[in-house]
């Protein structure tokens, strides 16, 4: 029997993530500021070639979850990894405590959400319960395929 030490703790690159948190009023024009957002964010975390997908899929995600909103604020989460962006964008207020989930395979029967399906490497969509309603969020994972080769 051996034992051994670890160099570093961090085993993936979960630990690394740099987030960010961006929240606006529930109503169609929020989009713009999503997308804005999001593509500042990328450009300055070294993402570029993500920013356009990204764009589209904040579109579709909004899209998608502004009429089902009962909340008034629209947030969106960015977790910026080395190789990797996760992109959260529903209401404010909703925990993690998911009541349903609904799958990328499941997902290109939901209206507007087969291009983001098609330019994601993983999406998904929660829907929780919070303070006595359905809070819904769509989530997605971009790839960045250069930083992966290195």
């Amino acid at each position: 029997m051996s034992t051994a030490t670890l160099n570093s703790p961090r085993t993936n690159d979960y630990v690394q993530a740099e987030r960010y948190r961006i929240t606006g009023p529930a109503i169609p024009s929020t989009a713009r500021l999503a997308r804005d957002s999001v593509r500042a964010v990328l450009a300055v975390t070294g993402h570029p070639h993500l920013i356009d997908p990204a764009r589209i899929c904040v579109s579709d995600a909004v899209a998608h979850v502004l009429p089902l909103m009962s909340g008034p604020s629209l947030a969106v989460a960015v977790s910026v990894h080395p190789a990797r962006v996760i992109i959260a964008v529903g209401d404010e207020g909703s925990d993690s405590r998911s009541s349903h989930r609904t799958m990328r395979r499941e997902m290109d029967t939901e209206a507007g959400l087969r291009l983001l399906c098609r330019l994601t490497y993983a999406a998904g969509v929660t829907r929780t319960w919070h303070n006595s309603r359905i809070a819904t969020r769509v989530w997605f994972e971009l790839r960045d395929a250069k930083a992966v080769r290195g």
